[in-house]
């Protein structure tokens, strides 16, 4: 029996893989390198994640708070609406979106579509581990 677990810990592996950040029940990770839209989504998906789909203002504000390089999200329009990559409507009620574009990407303050073969980083998020 290890050290730790004669102290408690029943469950010792952390909740995210390195370089994600935890925050509330989910981990993401915030790339480096910019990329188009769809090469951001593959990324999340090798990792068994997706691009982050954005369920609450405080989960936005959050956003707001680790976004200095304006990533890709997983928040694309199809046809006249926005949907989300997990396939959930996007509520317009619940934010708003700049520009004319097709896919999104998250400012220090707004939500913004613009091209999706533009580059820039994309963040991905997944549950994290329980």
């Amino acid at each position: 029996m290890s050290i730790l677990a004669s102290k408690g810990c029943i469950k010792c592996e952390t909740p995210c893989p390195e370089d994600w950040l935890l925050y509330g029940r989910k981990c993401y990770y915030f790339s480096e390198e910019p990329r188009d839209w769809n090469t951001g989504r593959q990324y999340c998906h090798t990792h068994e994640a997706a691009l982050a789909v954005i369920q609450s203002q405080k989960e936005l504000e959050f956003m707001f708070k680790f976004t200095r390089r304006e990533p890709w999200i997983g928040l694309r329009r199809v046809g006249d609406d926005f949907h989300w990559v997990n396939g959930d409507p996007f509520d317009p009620d619940t934010f708003t979106i700049s520009g004319m574009g097709e896919c999104v990407f998250v400012e220090p303050t707004r939500l913004v579509s613009t091209e999706c073969l533009a580059t820039r980083p994309w963040v991905c998020s997944k549950m994290a581990y329980t």
